[in-house]
């Protein structure tokens, strides 16, 4: 089992006697090893594992972190980042926490960022440039933009950072023994805030489709319940002209009516699983029910 080492520093006034409050301290800890498992998996999937420790001795301002790998995850790291020895885990650690290496790994491209969107990405290689909406630029290593993208690191990172919102805490850091790698202040932890989720169209498509009616709703806005022959589905009714009939009472409907329609259907990749949209965007034929029998014709 290889072993490698970093250190986060908290500092500030409150901590002048090198005491701090475990009900502030255990959570963010918890998050930062959260955080490294959920860049570990986001990088070599989701069999891998990463554990942290918490070293047992601590020194004055500081504590140690020993980091692990499990020894599936540990070749296939070395092998990612080229590394023959000990360097390709001390490479991989470097961005899986965002330090030093690589363009400044994760919490060096998110303080460069200071809450700015990205307003493309351009691909050179294995380096890939961020381009804010001001044409500001940063070049970082494909693997720093994966944990950029990876909502779940992005929550527990910035869970991690938690301790700023306390009183007389000014800044934590991170690095190996006495060295600093990067830095976050009070000032910045806006910038580790994690953007709201944003739901992704999966596919959207016409086609005619026959609906009976389960429930109208007259009010602008609401949605009517159509029955497709196997579910209820929520359905928007876009075809304004049709409403008018409605509205103006040119369109009467009895139970077993059938809508002849041009549907949309959008499906949506959202955080509680996927989403379906049903818009009509022309009534193409309102089929009342037959309340006589249709004999055969001579």
């Amino acid at each position: 089992m290889s072993t490698e080492h970093f250190r986060i520093t908290y500092d500030g006034p409150a901590l002048d006697t090198h005491e701090m409050d475990v009900r502030d301290l255990a959570p963010a800890l918890l998050s930062l090893a959260d955080a490294c498992d959920a860049a570990s998996q986001a990088l070599f999937g989701p069999k891998s594992k990463m554990v942290v420790n918490v070293k047992a001795s601590f020194k004055t301002g500081s504590f140690g972190v020993d980091l692990t790998l499990t020894s599936g995850v540990l070749q296939s790291t070395i092998d990612w980042f080229s590394g023959k020895d000990g360097q390709g885990l001390a490479n991989a650690t470097a961005v899986l926490l965002g330090l030093g290496a690589f363009g400044g790994g994760a919490i060096a491209a998110l303080k460069w960022l200071r809450g700015r969107k990205i307003h493309r990405i351009d691909i050179h290689g294995n380096k890939r440039i961020l381009i804010t909406e001001d044409e500001d630029q940063l070049e970082i290593e494909e693997y720093t933009l994966i944990l950029l993208q990876h909502r779940e690191f992005r929550e527990k990172l910035e869970k991690a950072l938690d301790p700023l919102n306390c009183d007389g805490i000014e800044t934590i850091a991170l690095g190996r023994d006495e060295s600093v790698d990067v830095t976050v202040s009070k000032k910045e932890r806006g910038y580790f805030v994690t953007p709201p989720a944003t739901d992704e169209i999966l596919f959207s498509e016409e086609r005619t489709q026959a609906f009976s009616i389960a429930n109208l709703a007259f009010q602008e806005g609401n949605k009517w319940r159509l029955y497709d022959g196997q579910a209820t589905v929520f359905v928007s009714i876009e075809d304004t002209e049709f409403l008018l009939r409605v509205n103006s009472d040119k369109e009467s409907f009895a139970k077993s009516d059938v809508l002849i329609c041009r549907v949309r259907v959008t499906q949506w990749q959202t955080d509680a699983g996927v989403k379906t949209d049903y818009a009509v965007l022309k009534v193409l034929e309102h089929k009342t029910h037959a309340t006589q029998l249709k004999l055969p014709t001579v």
